[in-house]
């Protein structure tokens, strides 16, 4: 495929990917192995995430995918894409359309995906910029919440809780989920561009942040028994506010999140067109249509509370390994070869 990025488009990309879907519920699963530590946890966590981002940044020309490794990551991008959406019906019926039918909401969110996919590479690389500003009223809004928040909460941190701190490491993988993507979208960045130094900061300071603020926020408004029973802490926070102009908040944030993660949805159906066509195919449109048929169906089998909950206490262990080990490995191997990518 031929498109281009420039530094502001590859970014927000990578924003949107490592964003979407999971910024509402994240945070549940670090605070309850993390305790009160949780906030000092995602700190250690976001410094690794730098690193990582370092070091795919000065290693990036050789994740060059053979045959049997672009398969592997067509495959697993296609069943993190089924369990994204079926999370989203799963939220979207929980709180504002339980009477719909699963497969209708689906199908909703798949022929969109499908419609921007089969259109130029841009359209989906442009319609992030629409989601910017909304987007960080996630943040002006949580801001009301400040009164009600107990600043005690964040303590006692136990500094010196290794299991506990290991454990926290673990479960904040998904505010690292589509890291990897660095890797596949970094050759398109146009050659007369650099992100190494300050632009690569700056982005990890609004990720952090971003981040940080909601980890935070959710750890001082609940306290640790009640954590445990809130799947979606930052709706459940927005919930709480009142304002003039809107009756629930909560239930305008989630059409927010909606677009948001919809557009997620897009960008990991782009990634499948991007490395499916690296190499040359006859019918590219037919490929792109079955991608998302698959789309369609799978998320149907694991749109249940039980199957949601296991997927959401088990899947960081995945993301370790298709966002860092296999990544890494793949560096090394082939950069002892000597393989680029072209």
């Amino acid at each position: 495929m031929n498109f281009s990025l420039s530094k502001a488009q590859f970014f927000l990309l990578l924003f949107i990917i490592q964003t979407g879907v999971v910024y509402i519920a994240f945070q549940t699963t670090l605070i309850i192995y993390s305790q009160h530590s949780a906030w000092y946890v995602f700190f250690l966590a976001s410094i690794f995430h730098y690193g990582l981002l370092l070091f795919f940044e000065r290693y990036y020309q050789f994740f060059f995918l053979n045959g049997f490794f672009r398969w592997v990551y067509l495959i697993y991008w296609l069943l993190i894409t089924a369990v994204l959406i079926a999370y989203m019906g799963y939220v979207l019926a929980s709180w504002v359309l339980p009477r719909t039918p699963e497969w209708i909401v689906v199908m909703m969110i798949v022929g969109l995906s499908l419609y921007a996919n089969l259109v130029r590479p841009e359209t989906i690389i442009n319609i992030g910029v629409m989601l910017i500003p909304i987007i960080f009223l996630f943040v002006i809004f949580l801001m009301l919440a400040i009164p009600d928040l107990t600043w005690s909460n964040l303590f006692p941190v136990e500094w010196n809780n290794t299991r506990q701190i290991m454990a926290g490491m673990i479960h904040s993988m998904y505010a690292f989920l589509g890291i990897e993507m660095y890797l596949l979208y970094r050759p398109f960045l146009k050659q007369d561009l650099q992100v190494k130094g300050k632009p690569l900061l700056i982005y990890q300071l609004v990720i952090f942040f971003f981040y940080f603020i909601s980890v935070v926020f959710t750890q001082m408004f609940f306290a640790l028994e009640e954590i445990q029973l809130i799947p979606e802490p930052i709706m459940y926070i927005l919930k709480s506010q009142e304002v003039n102009f809107v009756k629930r908040l909560d239930i305008f944030f989630i059409y927010i999140w909606l677009s948001w993660s919809i557009v997620t949805v897009m960008i990991y159906g782009l990634s499948f067109r991007v490395l499916y066509l690296s190499k040359k195919r006859k019918h590219p449109k037919r490929s792109i249509v079955f991608f998302h048929l698959l789309l369609a169906i799978l998320p149907l089998f694991v749109m249940q509370f039980q199957r949601i909950e296991f997927i959401k206490n088990s899947i960081h262990y995945v993301l370790i390994v298709f966002t860092i080990l296999l990544p890494m490995m793949i560096i090394c191997w082939n950069k002892w070869r000597g393989k680029r990518v072209s």
